[in-house]
């Protein structure tokens, strides 16, 4: 079984003080297509840093409007690699329809202030915030 391509612990923790002026992530996640956590990470990344650092600073900057505290207090906590079964990127909104195809992306975890907050990431360096009654799980699946 081949792991879906995750960050490295090392050029991620960078991007996130770069991204947040805050600590490293305290937990850097990959998943197989079992769904299983592999052992080791993949350490040639370095064009994932450039085109995701855009990405979680927006992350960074909507969490920390979101809960009404200064950029600084945001801290990203887990970023995980991962398949959503839809284009709804595992948070579908009532009333909406999405495409059926598998979609490559991340669920990032952050802490602003004490406040966890999830996102969901897609293509193009997309993402939602999603409340947790809306979070959906990712797809088991690797198309690779």
């Amino acid at each position: 079984m081949k792991p879906i391509a995750a960050p490295s612990a090392s050029w991620l923790a960078a991007l996130v003080l770069v991204a947040c002026s805050s600590t490293k992530p305290e937990q850097i996640e990959g998943r197989t297509d079992s769904g299983a956590r592999p052992e080791t990470q993949p350490t040639s990344a370095a064009s994932g840093a450039q085109s995701m650092q855009p990405m979680l600073e927006r992350i960074c900057a909507d969490a920390a409007q979101r809960a009404g505290v200064a950029l600084d207090q945001v801290k990203v906590l887990t970023v995980e690699s991962v398949t959503w079964s839809d284009g709804s990127l595992g948070c579908p909104e009532p009333g909406m329809m999405y495409t059926q195809a598998l979609v490559r992306g991340n669920r990032v975890r952050v802490d602003a202030a004490g406040t966890i907050l999830l996102y969901h990431s897609g293509a193009q360096n997309t993402f939602v915030h999603c409340p947790a009654d809306r979070a959906r799980e990712p797809s088991p699946i690797d198309p690779t």
